[in-house]
């Protein structure tokens, strides 16, 4: 029987590795069913998702353009009778968090960036079991991204990479209008993205100016005065490849 797998989650690239890595499920786990998958963005699409129902499985980030993913949870969509299972797949995810999110009803938690098997793994046991899957896998120790978070598979890494060079383009034209505006909530969006598809994707330096850069933006919430670093950050994106619209 096929799965029917929401993923609720803002960020394009990151939706993109969730799909590249689902694609590689049927090789990952043989038993595992075929899984069909449903993005949506925002808080409200994910309401009226899970209102339709008929999901196997739903993995969740976070923090939304329209809220926190937090008010599913406690509103009970993950603890209903008949809920599917959840995983929350974020980057905002600590330890003392995770008893809360299993309180309401969240399988399994998962930090971004996620190594592909580790992403594989804990799908396909959730998928078989609806329950917390073995603890995680430990991840290379090696800098490589291909081998750190793809499973030695730089074809898939490769295909990533250039989706993401081709999204970075959207997430600059966010930042300069966010700038432009004096937005800092959407500056903070916009690096709370990029920090992990930077991990993702083998930099961390530049993922680490992002999380400066969302720590500022999140701390100077409400003042007039707008957080630097993003001159820095868009620098290093367009050195990655990205170019601003034209």
């Amino acid at each position: 029987m096929t799965a029917r797998l929401l993923l609720i989650e803002d960020d394009a690239s990151i939706a993109r590795f969730v799909e590249l890595a689902l694609e590689e499920l049927p090789g990952h786990d043989p038993a595992a069913p075929p899984v069909v998958l449903h993005v949506v963005r925002q808080v409200a699409e994910a309401r009226q998702a899970l209102e339709a129902g008929g999901w196997q499985l739903v993995i969740s980030d976070l923090m939304l353009p329209d809220g926190s993913a937090e008010t599913l949870l406690a509103e009970g969509y993950a603890m209903a009778v008949g809920a599917p299972p959840w995983i929350v797949f974020s980057a905002g995810v600590h330890a003392d968090r995770h008893l809360a999110l299993a309180a309401r009803g969240v399988a399994c938690t998962l930090r971004k960036p996620v190594p592909l098997a580790e992403l594989l793994a804990t799908v396909a046991e959730v998928l078989r079991h609806g329950s917390t899957p073995p603890a995680p896998l430990a991840t290379a120790a090696a800098a490589d991204p291909v081998q750190q978070h793809f499973g030695g598979d730089r074809a898939l890494y490769e295909s990533f990479l250039a989706g993401c060079i081709a999204q970075f383009a959207d997430d600059l034209a966010q930042g300069d209008a966010a700038l432009a505006s004096g937005d800092t909530a959407a500056l903070c969006r916009v690096a709370h993205a990029l920090k992990a598809v930077l991990e993702l994707i083998g930099q961390p330096q530049l993922a680490a100016q992002a999380r400066a850069l969302e720590a500022a933006a999140a701390a100077g919430a409400g003042s007039d005065a707008l957080p630097l670093g993003w001159a820095g950050l868009a620098q290093g994106l367009a050195t990655l490849g990205a170019r601003r619209h034209s």
